[in-house]
């Protein structure tokens, strides 16, 4: 399985801009009043806000937005600001653009839930779930504000044998499983609700960056070198292993999303403001595609008779050891042939299998049975 890059949204947000720099001597006085951070209106900059954090990055299913929750640093009091920023889905636009610019009080999250909520992401019956900061509890959040959902889901890993505290978590309440990193691996939990037991753990390749949840069995990750992994953390294994495109491209940090209606990945890639200030963080989509690595012998999986039908299976392998489906394998029997092919093509099956039937002449004999797929290549 590899990714496929379909568009780039670039400088995805922006900050309030002054529309002119200040040069400036201790202390800071602004037309405002005292200037909070004077290094960000340092000339040539002359915007008011820059990226201070990232708390949250996630699809909210019922809004179908994706959204960002980021605390500023600012050149007005207090000296912060924590803002909601929601994007369309499929286009990657700003879509309350005007209402964080202004300082709608709706866009406004508070510190209570920006900086103590952080690596949210969307959970089972589309809720969202994230790990607290000022806990070891994991709760359903609200996806507005970060706040914890009154009467919500809660874990608390702490309490469990072993005892765990993580940073990032994916909650399966369907089938009572619970996939989280605290620092290089992913820790996978079942009975969560019950008599909480850790059954295996996956070794990330590097710091994680942020985790996001697919489905019942999938889970992605991104490490802070942009390393996009996809993993099924209920058998568990590794599934896929790719990279953001262009990774020499600058950045400060990655965060993933999963968008559950179109079957895509989300990149936040977070980037340094440009020198007069500006935002150029950016959002990109990438689409998962399959990649077929091996097609193996095709085996007979009956008996070898004079007269009778033979079955013979092979599999379709991607780059991972996964099996792929649906894929249309051909078949042929290369010459001399003495016996018939009933199944000259066939698709592919759950692991991969792909299966067909020769029938065998009356007299002993030997054939070579070809198989071929055609497999589209990906950017």
């Amino acid at each position: 399985m590899s990714l496929w890059l379909m568009k780039t949204v670039p400088n995805c947000l922006g900050y309030i801009d002054y529309k002119k720099c200040y040069q400036h001597t201790p202390p800071l006085w602004g037309p405002d009043g005292l200037i909070y951070n004077g290094s960000l209106v340092t000339c040539p900059r002359h915007y008011m806000q820059t990226t201070g954090n990232l708390a949250n990055f996630f699809y909210e299913p019922g809004a179908d937005r994706l959204i960002a929750h980021i605390i500023l640093t600012t050149t007005y009091w207090p000296g912060w600001d924590a803002r909601r920023y929601e994007f369309d889905a499929a286009t990657g636009q700003w879509t309350n653009a005007d209402q964080v610019l202004s300082r709608d009080p709706d866009t406004f999250i508070g510190i209570w839930g920006a900086a103590w909520t952080g690596g949210a992401t969307m959970g089972s019956y589309g809720k969202i779930y994230a790990c607290r900061r000022s806990e070891t509890a994991i709760r359903e959040i609200s996806w507005k504000n970060a706040e914890p959902v009154d009467g919500g889901w809660s874990v608390d890993p702490y309490t469990w044998n072993l005892k765990s505290i993580y940073g990032y978590a994916i909650a399966n309440r369907a089938d009572n499983i619970l996939a989280a990193v605290g620092s290089w691996t992913l820790d996978c939990w079942r009975n969560i609700s019950i008599t909480p037991e850790r059954f295996a753990q996956l070794r990330l390749p590097n710091v994680l960056g942020y985790l996001a949840y697919e489905s019942r069995n999938y889970c992605w990750i991104i490490t802070k070198d942009g390393v996009i992994l996809k993993a099924d953390y209920q058998v568990p294994r590794w599934e896929m292993i790719s990279r953001v495109n262009k990774p020499e491209v600058s950045s400060t940090g990655y965060a993933i999303a999963f968008d559950t209606k179109r079957k895509h990945v989300v990149v936040l890639r977070l980037r340094p403001d440009a020198a007069d200030g500006s935002c150029q963080h950016q959002l990109e989509f990438y689409y998962p595609m399959v990649s077929p690595a091996q097609l193996t012998q095709p085996v007979p999986v009956t008996s070898l008779k004079a007269g009778k039908r033979v079955i013979l299976a092979a599999h379709l392998i991607g780059e991972a050891g996964e099996g792929i489906t649906p894929y249309t394998v051909n078949a042929a029997l290369q010459e001399p042939v003495e016996g018939r092919l009933i199944t000259p093509f066939s698709g592919t099956e759950l692991g991969g299998r792909v299966c067909f039937q020769y029938q065998a002449p009356d007299v002993a004999c030997e054939e070579t049975l070809a198989l071929e797929t055609t497999v589209e290549e990906t950017i």
